[in-house]
């Protein structure tokens, strides 16, 4: 059959594109129309870029501009896709070309034909348990720490890209946004996406103004790790975290600044451990989300060992009178982790303040010393000046004047020098050519008093003494004092088994509890903060570690001063074989103990 379209939207079943028999519409959307093709038997997606109507002038900058972005999107998902061949869950590319000139035409890719549905239309007609739903999760999570463990970017992932067949595995489509090492950046400021999955950061970007004078957002793993969260709220809740209705400016303040509702709050057939992966992903700070798809992937796998009680088994339908009432328990729930995301941000612009501060206290000592050097340079040079005039005068002076210099320089030959006083056995760690310089002594002083150079410091074991009254107190009160001891992830930012160790250096640290039968009455999932001390510390003749605790964060957001201490009474642990200066190994579980007095 002849085709005479002109524009996709024209084509119909029956028209030839290339090779491939159009056999109907899939649908369209802004950059571009997605066909169901046939080619000797075998049926394939054929989706073409749209751009403007021929009607518009070729130098119109609307066209150019539009042009530009719906093919740079063709071009990306052909890119993607040809450097993926080999992932599962991702649709294999079989074409690309131009219809209907092969040069000025419009860019059109072919991939395998998908059979089934988009995931919100089978999760309607599924109803799904939260079993099958979290099958659904971890098969979407694999594709996503494959594409990022090859370098690539989504950028714009949402539900309708999933795809669920028959068979329940899914597969993502449309990666017309994706990012590839190499690739362009598709448009100034932030690649083309979804208003109601924007992550915060991109947000705070938006209103910062900079894409105005021509910036680009620098996306992250974190960012498709939100949107990987906003999907699974849709799955849980059949909504999203903040209403797509809102105008823009309320959109985008609610994505910036307001917790949303649990998955399990809103509704109660919806499994808690899921519930808060999903609140995690949704974090406002990208560094407080899961730390990579892998690390999702594993928290994913915990809470599946849970499929076998009924809650997993029945279907996760919204209650018949709509989401659930708002509890007391709530709003303080919400109230405290709002409270604790502020004063994390708090934290965070404080700590940039200082490392700014730092650099520029350095930029000012490094102006000063490169001043200094310039002056002893010009000193060098008068004095370079003046010996020279002095040298000159005494060539002058004659042969009388040069005998009696002899005469007195025979003289001091003569008389005996008293011996230098010993060297002391304690050396300086500051050595320098100039080391009798006043201008370099202050500066060595300086330097040792602001900043440690050149300064060995031994870290400081604190003294034992009696912890806080009031820690003692609150730990009573809790009955965390009756000497069972807890076991403790020693560091919640280095996910892993039981079995792995884990490296831990010096400072603050942050651990939570594992509940067992046998552990004390602190829930699971309580932190507990706290400080490592990693050097010059001996336990039974070994290299050690002290560990203490001040605070604990309960999980129903209760703050409350503790003593704790990693390991036994002692607080000391022995190091794993494999630690170096500065760090130490040790198990990624460990124990943790209450005391009344810090050993």
């Amino acid at each position: 059959m002849t085709t005479e379209a002109f524009h996709p939207d024209q084509l119909k079943p029956g028209d030839m594109v290339g090779l491939w028999h159009i056999v109907e519409s899939l649908g369209s959307g802004s950059f571009g129309h997605a066909f169901k093709a046939e080619l000797e038997g075998e049926f394939f997606t054929l989706k073409m870029a749209v751009r403007p109507p021929p009607e518009l002038s070729e130098a119109t900058p609307e066209k150019l501009r539009e042009e530009g972005q719906v093919d740079g999107r063709m071009r990306h998902e052909g890119a993607v896709l040809l450097a993926n061949t080999s992932v599962d869950g991702l649709p294999h590319l079989r074409g690309i070309g131009r219809w209907p000139h092969p040069k000025k035409g419009y860019l059109y890719i072919v991939t395998d034909f998908v059979p089934g549905a988009p995931f919100h239309d089978w999760r309607e007609h599924a109803r799904p348990t939260a079993a099958q739903l979290v099958d659904v999760f971890i098969a979407v999570v694999r594709v996503v720490a494959t594409l990022h463990g090859h370098g690539v970017l989504i950028r714009d992932f949402k539900s309708e890209h999933v795809i669920v067949p028959e068979d329940g595995r899914p597969t993502l489509v449309d990666l017309g946004s994706a990012w590839l090492p190499g690739g362009s950046t598709l448009t100034v400021g932030l690649a083309p996406g979804t208003p109601y999955a924007l992550p915060p950061e991109c947000v705070a970007f938006l209103r910062e103004g900079t894409w105005k004078e021509g910036a680009r957002f620098d996306a992250t793993e974190a960012g498709d790790l939100y949107q990987l969260g906003v999907f699974m709220y849709e799955a849980l809740t059949e909504g999203w975290p903040f209403n797509p209705r809102l105008t823009d400016k309320e959109l985008l303040t609610a994505i910036q600044t307001v917790v949303p509702r649990a998955p399990h709050r809103l509704n109660p057939a919806v499994p808690e451990s899921l519930s808060r992966i999903v609140l995690r992903l949704l974090e406002k700070r990208p560094e407080d989300r899961h730390e990579s798809a892998e690390a999702l992937l594993k928290a994913l796998w915990e809470a599946n060992k849970e499929r076998s009680t009924q809650a997993w088994k029945v279907p996760l339908r919204m209650p018949p009178e709509g989401p659930a009432p708002m509890t007391q328990d709530e709003e303080e729930e919400r109230r405290l982790h709002q409270q604790e995301t502020e004063r994390r941000a708090r934290e965070a612009q404080k700590q940039k303040a200082e490392e700014l501060s730092m650099a520029q206290t350095l930029e000012q000592f490094s102006t000063a010393v490169q001043q200094m050097e310039a002056d002893l340079r010009i000193q060098d040079e008068k004095d370079a000046r003046r010996k020279k005039r002095w040298r000159r005068i005494a060539l002058g002076a004659g042969s009388l004047l040069l005998l009696g210099f002899l005469w007195v320089a025979w003289q001091v030959w003569r008389t005996p020098v008293p011996p230098l006083p010993a060297a002391s056995e304690k050396g300086s760690s500051l050595v320098s050519t100039l080391s009798n310089s006043r201008p370099m002594r202050a500066t060595a002083a300086w330097l040792c008093a602001t900043f440690s150079v050149g300064c060995t410091a031994a870290q400081v074991r604190p003294l034992p003494e009696d912890c806080p009254q009031e820690a003692v107190q609150a730990m009573e009160q809790m009955d965390l004092l009756d000497e069972s001891g807890y076991t403790i992830v020693i560091d919640i930012n280095q996910p892993g088994t039981q079995q792995q160790k884990g490296t831990y250096r010096p400072g603050s640290i942050v651990s939570k509890v594992m509940k067992y039968s046998w552990t004390g009455p602190l829930p699971e999932g309580t932190l507990l903060y706290g400080q490592l001390w990693t050097e010059n510390l001996k336990k039974e003749g070994q290299e050690a570690v002290l560990g203490r605790y001040t605070e604990a964060l309960l999980p129903d957001g209760r703050r409350m001063p503790v003593c704790f201490v990693l390991g036994d009474q002692t607080g000391l642990t022995i190091k794993s074989e494999g630690s170096k200066p500065g760090e130490a190994r040790l198990p990624r579980e460990w124990s943790a103990l209450a005391v009344r007095r810090w050993p």
